[in-house]
């Protein structure tokens, strides 16, 4: 079967696939147990296995067929390779597919990403199970009062107002860097299991992503991950143009200036035409509240302590904040810097 390369068709086949036993999942991915090791097959073994014709590998077929033996190799205890991050996957099949001239077109790496997608999803295994390593591990800080409210932000640069954000109201704050990876909204829930937050419990998402598609998806697939990790009961926030957000975006043309909204950038040509633009106005309005998909605006048009309001204003309709307490907080932190500062300086002119 052939399978969508959307991050959407993934989840949906690999959910689909979930509900059956593992010998089906497997039997329906191809996948076979062999007893020699797959990278270390000769060429014209890896083409009659993994072949799409006498010359051509399928790198999906070859790929998936190495994950699972590597994970069963990894379950008796013995590392079938240095396991870093999902890159040292490609690491380690590399110099095999190199060999077989399966590295000449089309980016294995991508391959790679989008197949370890679809097992964890068909359940077969969890990303934890290979001990890979989380790279967005420090771009999130977690709430002790309030751990199922977050905020989320596609961009690493509001770091530092994420981080302002937890320890101003004690909730959860996550940036993704982009497109929030499986693997790392995977930990993030256990994280969150592992303080004991209640996951069945109501959550509260809100999102800091640009004014375009892409950032639509980004807020969307994120919010998805949430869900097939766990996380069921999210609040829903109804649109004006859409019923169904399962989050409440920061960023959009009702919270901007004019001028704000005049910031806009045209889409790019495949966007428009790949249906993606479309679907984005019917569900937001678009820039202008016309349904128009041609162009967006990114959030640097908004800046932060504009941002921060916005957001605080919609955060008293759910909790009680107390202004004086943060207002107290902020005026002690430059003291005890400073404090901090004088103890290190007698520290140094009496050494």
């Amino acid at each position: 079967m052939k399978i969508g390369k959307t991050p959407s068709a993934l989840r949906e086949y690999g959910i689909k696939l979930s509900r059956l036993g593992q010998e089906e999942i497997l039997e329906k991915l191809g996948i076979k147990r062999y007893k020699k090791t797959i990278v270390d097959m000769t060429n014209a073994e890896l083409l009659k296995e993994f072949g799409k014709s006498a010359k051509s590998l399928n790198k999906s077929l070859f790929i998936k067929n190495v994950i699972w033996q590597a994970y069963e190799v990894l379950k008796t205890g013995v590392q079938p390779f240095e396991i870093g991050n999902i890159r040292s996957v490609w690491y380690y099949v590399k110099d095999t597919m190199d060999r077989v001239g399966a590295n000449k077109k089309g980016d294995a790496s991508l391959i790679i990403s989008n197949m370890l997608v679809l097992m964890v999803k068909a359940g077969l295994f969890k990303y934890k199970d290979f001990g890979f390593d989380d790279d967005n591990k420090g771009n999130r800080w977690f709430g002790k009062k309030h751990p199922n409210l977050i905020f989320f932000s596609e961009k690493t640069s509001f770091t530092d107002l994420l981080q302002e954000v937890n320890r101003d109201f004690d909730m959860t704050t996550i940036a993704s860097g982009g497109q929030s990876s499986y693997l790392s909204v995977e930990y993030f829930v256990d994280e969150l299991r592992e303080r004991q937050v209640d996951l069945s419990q109501e959550f509260i998402v809100f999102s800091l992503v640009d004014f375009d598609p892409s950032g639509d998806l980004i807020a969307t697939n994120f919010i998805e991950n949430l869900m097939d990790n766990g996380i069921k009961n999210i609040r829903i926030f109804p649109g004006k143009f859409y019923k169904l957000f399962k989050r409440k975006d920061i960023f959009i043309p009702e919270n901007m200036t004019e001028a704000q909204r005049k910031k806009t950038y045209l889409l790019p040509l495949k966007i428009r035409k790949s249906g993606l633009a479309a679907k984005w106005a019917s569900r937001t309005g678009g820039f202008n509240g016309n349904k128009d998909f041609h162009y967006g605006i990114e959030n640097s048009a908004m800046p932060k302590p504009q941002i921060m309001q916005i957001f605080m204003t919609e955060l008293a309709k759910i909790i009680t904040i107390d202004f004086e307490a943060i207002a107290k907080y902020r005026e002690m932190k430059p003291l005890k810097e400073r404090m901090i500062g004088f103890a290190i300086k007698k520290l140094q002119i009496g050494s």
